[in-house]
């Protein structure tokens, strides 16, 4: 490729990464802007569009709810629980992008949650908490809350290749409470958080394929395989694990599901280890997906061909 080409290829990227950039914050002005009830009108509306012109998102969607409903689903089902999906995730951006509006007052009333003594339970081992999600709900909203009522919340975050809309994601977080660690400094900034007694927070459900290392678990009936982290960094420091999800009702309020702490045991066989507290940390988001499939983000092709 010449040097010519090298620029040009270089100048048309970096317009395209702006252009989405000035996308997302007009977005942001105009959510701030118009009742909530417009905004999710607006997000389905989206959902429906995106849903039939995306085809590999859509095949990998129905594809990953034909797992979560088993074999007897009918295509109609799968294609509906998949479309509501999507429109659930564009509602939970919706809130996202209006979250410089939320206040502890209006955060309270869209909240069920009941279940603190858990929390307390982890953070009184004295080892800080690994606060271990999935794609699912408003994990940003649950965040915020514990943040909010006396549990320090360092989220690992990916890294987007959108400088700017990644600062923009990172400053979004950090006035809703949370501080986030970027994904290639999760080693040290969790290590960190966990030794001040403080909780981290990872969305675990990111399917690898095989020969990205991870960790094989069975995950609604089949296998596939997962990042380790959150296993392998709760096994080094002792910190117990507590699984969470905070979904979203039909009134547009949310519930706070959280199970555990797990307190993790070392037999000096870590990769075994490592795959009993993941299989553990699984299970129950295996419960939570079968109980609320709509409401569960994944993009991508969760099980790789074959897997049963």
């Amino acid at each position: 490729m010449t040097l010519l080409a090298t620029r040009s290829r270089r100048s048309s990227q970096a317009l395209k990464g702006f252009l989405l950039y000035a996308l997302i914050r007009a977005a942001a002005w105009l959510a701030q802007r118009l009742p909530l009830s417009w905004n999710y009108a607006i997000g389905d509306f989206s959902a429906d569009v995106v849903f039939l012109v995306w085809q590999r998102g859509r095949r990998n969607m129905i594809d990953n709810m034909r797992h979560v409903l088993g074999p007897a689903a009918a295509g109609a089902e799968l294609r509906r629980t998949a479309r509501r999906a999507l429109r659930n995730y564009l509602r939970y951006l919706a809130d996202f992008l209006r979250s410089p509006l939320f206040t502890p007052e209006s955060e309270i009333r869209r909240l069920q949650f009941d279940d603190w003594y858990r929390f307390a339970k982890a953070k009184a081992a004295g080892k800080g908490t690994v606060f271990v999600g999935l794609h699912m709900g408003n994990w940003d909203l649950g965040g915020a809350l514990l943040a909010r009522n006396g549990y320090p919340m360092h989220v690992i975050m990916e890294t987007f290749a959108n400088g700017r809309l990644n600062t923009w994601v990172r400053a979004t977080r950090e006035r809703l409470g949370m501080v986030t660690i970027p994904v290639e400094e999760a080693a040290r900034g969790a290590l960190r958080a966990l030794r001040q007694n403080e909780g981290v927070a990872i969305l675990m459900d990111r399917p690898l394929q095989p020969g990205e290392g991870g960790v094989e678990i069975e995950f609604c009936g089949a296998r596939t395989t997962i990042p380790a982290g959150a296993a392998t960094i709760s096994l080094r420091t002792g910190a117990p694990i507590v699984t969470c999800a905070m979904v979203r009702l039909a009134d547009n309020t949310f519930r706070g599901m959280v199970l555990g702490p797990y307190f993790p045991t070392n037999t000096g066989d870590m990769r075994t280890d490592i795959q009993t507290l993941t299989q553990r940390v699984m299970d129950d988001f295996d419960h939570w997906v079968h109980q609320y499939p709509d409401q569960w983000y994944m993009f991508r092709r969760m099980w790789y061909a074959g897997s049963v």
